[in-house]
């Protein structure tokens, strides 16, 4: 009886806002996996899980205020996590006319001109199939003051200043982010580039490039990725095509270093729509050559549901 009661309570505190005007949005996906890695035990594990809140207010003449608060969901599959919840992007700003003016924690605008990543945040993910730029330039940072362009002839203009807090940690200082964006990842045509720049990330000032194009219509994707740094540069594809429930895809990225010497990975796999939300995955990844060692070949299978 208490549990109905608590369960009740719940329920009703997450719909009772809905009938009140500017409510929030209460949002999320589970991603759990069955993962075999070669050199390693079979794992059962939470990739990317998160839920957030996100909303607005309308504050009169075209103004309103936009915020998000979203946190990842580590401990889902592993009860000896200790961090029940991760810190990912969360911000408050505003939007008009002018476009959108943010401050808090948030993807970089290079981050965010990637094009669709046909398998996002699991072993295959774009930031970790290549050793070039940190994370593969696949970052979210701290005290960003950002502004988001309204769409000129298509176009649209991503900037992000990052305060690095030098007087905290020496080895990070002020940085930047910018992107200029084309169509939409969504359908047809997509063009993007970006750079980061500045000593946010190490103490090094590195700077980042990268260039994207995309083409998607009639169940087809492909996509290409290039970026370069320092100490080489990166190429990405990736290809999909949807047939009825399934979308077989297929990601290839090589390294090419300025000291010489290339790598490579690549990765396959297959999606099934189960329903509108829910997607059942299976996929395999390589990355032995770039990695350099046994342990980077994994069998992955998994379900990813968002509400």
């Amino acid at each position: 009886m208490k549990k109905n009661i608590i369960a009740l309570a719940i329920a009703s505190a997450i719909a009772a806002p809905v009938a009140m005007a500017d409510a929030p949005t209460v949002y999320g996906q589970l991603n759990l996996n069955i993962a075999d890695n070669d050199g390693a035990d079979t794992t059962v594990n939470s990739t990317a899980s998160r839920l957030g809140v996100k909303g607005s207010e309308d504050l009169g003449n075209g103004l309103k205020a936009v915020y998000k608060v979203e946190f990842g969901l580590d401990s889902i599959a592993d009860s000896a996590t200790n961090d029940v919840l991760s810190q990912r992007n969360a911000y408050v700003g505003l939007a008009g006319g002018f476009g959108t003016v943010l401050m808090g924690r948030h993807d970089t605008p290079l981050k965010m001109s990637q094009p669709s990543d046909l398998f996002n945040d699991g072993a295959a993910d774009l930031g970790k199939m290549t050793k070039i730029g940190v994370k593969g330039g696949e970052n979210r940072a701290d005290d960003v003051l950002a502004y988001v362009s309204p769409s000129f002839g298509g176009i649209k203009i991503v900037a992000a200043a990052v305060m690095g807090e030098a007087e905290d940690n020496v080895a990070k200082d002020d940085g930047y982010s910018v992107a200029a964006m084309y169509g939409s990842t969504k359908e047809g045509l997509y063009l993007a580039l970006a750079m980061d720049g500045g000593d946010w990330l190490d103490a090094s000032g590195e700077e980042l490039v990268r260039l994207s194009a995309q083409y998607k219509a009639s169940g087809l994707t492909v996509n290409g990725m290039y970026q370069e740094n320092d100490n080489g540069e990166n190429f990405q594809a990736q290809a999909a095509y949807k047939i009825g429930k399934f979308m077989p895809k297929v990601k290839y990225s090589m390294d090419d270093y300025d000291n010489g010497g290339d790598e490579s990975a690549w990765s396959i796999g297959l999606n099934y729509s189960l329903g509108k939300k829910t997607t059942a995955y299976i996929y395999t990844v390589d990355k032995e050559d770039m990695m350099g060692n046994d342990t980077n070949s994994n069998y992955i299978a998994g379900i990813l549901h968002k509400f």
